[in-house]
């Protein structure tokens, strides 16, 4: 399971840098790009100058997690797994995820990955342990035969 926290963790390293810049959902893309390019700027090493041309923006989201959707996805992956589902925030593709909430407001948006914490998601060497795959498709046949018998 998926949720935009936002662009990092808002710590400060313990080797004295500035600290990461944390972007949490409502904080609109503009602030957030801002913000961003400057602390790249402030960090840019050796006098390396930095410049970025924008090509798009997007809006974080995050995904409501008290509806019987949610709870049923958590249920299926604790019995496929044998451990209680986690979160994390991630992911390129999530502003998509506004334009649904927008338009179908009283949908539940599950976003599902088959990746787990060595996968390196979109590098030239990403890859996916066979035993995320093996639990992934249980999980989500688990979910889509209780929601079908449940929340008709």
């Amino acid at each position: 399971m998926s949720t935009r926290r936002g662009l990092g963790g808002g710590h400060r390293p313990a080797d004295g840098r500035p600290p990461q810049p944390a972007h949490p959902p409502g904080v609109s893309p503009h602030q957030a790009r801002t913000v961003l390019l400057d602390h790249l700027r402030a960090a840019a090493p050796w006098g390396v100058r930095v410049s970025v041309d924008v090509e798009a923006e997007g809006a974080p989201f995050q995904a409501v997690t008290s509806g019987p959707a949610y709870r049923m996805m958590a249920g299926a992956m604790r019995d496929a797994y044998g451990a209680p589902m986690t979160t994390l925030g991630q992911g390129g593709a999530i502003p998509l995820c506004n334009v649904f909430a927008e338009v179908s407001p009283d949908a539940e948006i599950i976003l599902m990955g088959v990746e787990e914490p060595l996968t390196l998601m979109h590098a030239p060497n990403e890859s996916v342990d066979p035993s995320e795959i093996a639990n992934m498709a249980p999980a989500e046949a688990l979910f889509l035969q209780r929601y079908a018998t449940t929340c008709r």
